[in-house]
Formats: C-alpha cells, sequence, structure tokens
C-alpha cells in the first residue's frame, strides 16, 4: 500500500505493455526530451503510449510474439549477466596456510 495525500491506495497488479517495441521506441523518445526519472517523463510516456494505441496485460505471457523487442530483449540479458559475474576469482588456487603478499 502506497500514501497520496494521507490516504492509503492499493496498488494494482503490474502492467507490461502489449507492444514492447512501441514503448521502446517511445522511451528512447521521452530521454532525449526529459531529465532522467522525472514523474513528467514517465506520465509522457504512458499517455503518449496509450495515444498511438498501445494496450497493456498483466502477464508477459500476453504479449504477442510479432511485438516483442527480442534485440532489447537480449540486451537486458546481456546486462544482467554482466551484474552477476564476478569480475576477481575470490578463494580460488590458494594454497593452504599461504598469505598474499
Amino acid at each position: 500500500m502506497a500514501l497520496i495525500q494521507g490516504k492509503e491506495v492499493k496498488q494494482g497488479p503490474k502492467q507490461l505493455p502489449a507492444n514492447p517495441k512501441l514503448w521502446n521506441t517511445i522511451t528512447a523518445q521521452a530521454g532525449a526530451k526529459f531529465s532522467k526519472n522525472s514523474p513528467a517523463k514517465a506520465h509522457w510516456i504512458h499517455s503518449r503510449y496509450l495515444q498511438l494505441g498501445g494496450k497493456f496485460v498483466e502477464s508477459a505471457k500476453d504479449v504477442d510474439p510479432r511485438m516483442r523487442d527480442y534485440e532489447h530483449e537480449k540486451q537486458e540479458k546481456e546486462e544482467a549477466a554482466k551484474k552477476k559475474k564476478v569480475t576477481k576469482p575470490v578463494g580460488r588456487n590458494l594454497i593452504k596456510g599461504e598469505h598474499f603478499r
């Protein structure tokens, strides 16, 4: 639950864009138009997406495969893999009793 002007508001189910290609295009346009993470940017993206005929779905399974943005999904997957990747091996090849110099 969130508070808006002192009143509790229940969060609805998370909705995903049914046309991720259109959503990503509009998001890129908004990046040039607004500052990072501004409420106006989020509102503009949402309203522009609806103006251009975009709809929202509750599950990724409901997204039409023809509308998916496979290139963007691939980039997100690679970024997630980079974050998980350990840059420095810890505890490998250490001989018992040997200390770092």
